[in-house]
């Protein structure tokens, strides 16, 4: 009998909609259970503390990184993105990320606007993708077609 894993899926939201939809279909495809921010919303302590437990309880952590550092959490300055991701790296989670290449962010600006793209805090995104790219062993690069 297979083993179903269930897979905490951590992005942004609503600039990454197809692409989370997309990481969730791929999953149920392969027989595990998706999991995800989507359950919840981000905004307090007790908010991150659910989503721990949830990263906790799944098998394997997928960051999707994409062109917004994401909402704040105003006592570490850090985004509730990069605090999973964290968190995720902190506990041992296995883990691995798909980033967005540059390429496919501007298309997707030609599309839906400069509103997918990080515009407040771009120094934090940038820092937040270097820490991925440098310490991420198992990454895919995303590219639309």
């Amino acid at each position: 009998m297979k083993r179903k894993l269930q897979v905490f899926v951590s992005s942004t939201f609503s600039d990454l909609i197809d692409e989370r939809q997309a990481a969730v279909t791929a999953i149920l495809k392969a027989g595990h259970i998706p999991a995800g921010m989507e359950l919840f919303t981000a905004g307090d302590k007790s908010q991150m503390k659910t989503i721990e437990r949830w990263i906790d309880e799944s098998d394997v952590y997928m960051l999707i990184l994409g062109g917004r550092y994401g909402s704040i959490e105003p006592t570490t300055g850090l985004s509730y993105t990069e605090l999973e991701y964290d968190y995720a790296r902190a506990n041992s989670k296995p883990s691995f990320a798909v980033v967005i290449k540059d390429q496919a962010l501007d298309l997707k600006v030609k599309e839906f606007g400069r509103d997918i793209i990080e515009t407040q805090n771009p120094k934090e995104l940038k820092q937040f993708r270097d820490k991925v790219l440098e310490v991420q062993r198992m990454m895919n690069f995303v590219q639309r077609a």
